[in-house]
């Protein structure tokens, strides 16, 4: 299943690069967030009763100059649950919104559907954030934030 997840985001990671729209240019202020990822979360983290070690992602997000957006983001987080299982929650997310900040941070949001990876039915229209580098991401799933996770192979483009 892990396999699974994994080559499926880097597919979506690469369709995205490949289909997505063309490299933004500093004259239109247009912003092209994409990449397919794993990253690492410092002990500590949690959602919920989870203890978080792993961050997969593939993404692909155009964010234009007013502020809109469009794109998706995807995330598979791994962990623990307080009996030691594993187990792998799911964000399948529609980017609505987005903006750069002067340092180069990327920053998007919008509305995912969220598999707790325990058994009960997904739940839909969460709002999520994103705030993201080329070497880290920080994820927020409705008012929860979690802390930035650095990434350990793969990539996130910012253009």
């Amino acid at each position: 299943m892990k396999r699974i997840t994994c080559i499926m985001l880097l597919v979506l990671g690469f369709v995205a690069v490949v289909f997505g729209p063309a490299k933004s240019t500093a004259a239109n202020g247009d912003v092209t967030v994409t990449g397919a990822a794993r990253a690492t979360f410092a002990q500590g983290a949690a959602l919920g009763s989870v203890a978080l070690k792993t961050l997969e992602v593939g993404t692909g997000v155009f964010i234009e100059p007013d502020g809109t957006a469009n794109g998706v983001y995807s995330a598979v987080l791994t962990g623990r649950s307080l009996l030691g299982q594993s187990q792998q929650i799911t964000v399948d997310g529609k980017v609505l919104s987005g903006e750069v900040a002067p340092d180069g941070r990327v920053y998007f949001n919008g509305v995912a559907t969220i598999n707790l990876g325990n058994g009960t039915p997904s739940i839909s229209g969460v709002p999520f954030s994103v705030s993201a580098t080329s070497n880290s991401m920080s994820l927020a799933i409705d008012s929860t934030s979690l802390p930035a996770a650095q990434l350990v192979s793969g990539n996130i483009s910012i253009n």
